[in-house]
């Protein structure tokens, strides 16, 4: 009888201890928890009143054409396939630099995929203003056909003249504070392009190249009437 009380006290001293280290886990568990949330809470807090980040600013400075070849269908619409490299002038106003890795863009037309872009990775220093940034553009089988045949009186009325795109992609950034690396970040950029091609100066010097198909190297000017844009972004990790 004795022996029997002593196994059923060894047992509840089992279960206790066994309920006591699972309590100790949970208690850990959550001060961990607790202690990882006011840590990222305190760098936000940081980031926001201290560095009081803004986004950075791109702006387009020229478009190159590299290779190009035209593909006529049905006798009279064309289609263009062009590698193309973009100049972009880059700005950072924020107190922290930023890299970027490298990355891809898709870019569409009436919800049709018709180009990739590739960035480079890059990096942005504080307070710059005057980072170059080279990327290539890759599309295939776009129409200009209507860019080429001029544009009527009417399309001032009409807004026919608009030639719309939408750019839209994943890029990796990592802030960098004093030395430091801070983890990646994804931002999320989906951008509508409307490009008025009565601005572009160059339709004639492509139509008197119409049937031509190899290489060339041509510069396309840009003016700030040409080209609108409306980005927005979003930061997910």
């Amino acid at each position: 009888m004795a022996l029997r009380e002593r196994n059923s006290i060894c047992f509840l001293c089992q279960e206790f201890r066994h309920a006591y280290s699972f309590g100790m886990c949970c208690c850990f568990f959550l001060g961990y928890l607790l202690f990882t949330l006011v840590v990222l809470g305190l760098a936000t807090l940081i980031i926001i009143f201290i560095l009081k980040p803004r986004k950075p600013i791109f702006s387009l400075q020229a478009v190159n054409l590299d290779s190009y070849k035209l593909d006529v269908y049905s006798g009279s619409t064309l289609f263009v396939s062009s590698v193309v490299s973009l100049t972009l002038n880059a700005q950072n106003p924020n107190k922290v630099g930023i890299r970027y890795s490298p990355s891809r863009l898709h870019v569409l037309n009436e919800g049709l995929v018709i180009g990739m872009i590739r960035v480079p990775g890059f990096y942005q220093p504080a307070s710059s203003n005057n980072v170059s940034l080279q990327m290539r553009g890759f599309f295939q089988c776009v129409n200009i056909s209507r860019i080429l045949s001029g544009v009527s009186p009417q399309d001032d009325m009409t807004n026919t003249s608009i030639f719309q795109l939408r750019l839209f992609g994943d890029i990796t950034a990592r802030l960098h504070v004093f030395h430091f690396n801070l983890p990646k970040i994804k931002v999320a950029m989906d951008c509508d392009i409307d490009i008025d091609y009565r601005q572009l100066t160059f339709s004639n010097e492509i139509s008197s190249m119409r049937g031509v198909l190899g290489h060339i190297a041509y510069n396309f000017p840009i003016s700030s009437q040409t080209f609108a844009k409306k980005c927005s972004m979003a930061v997910y990790i």
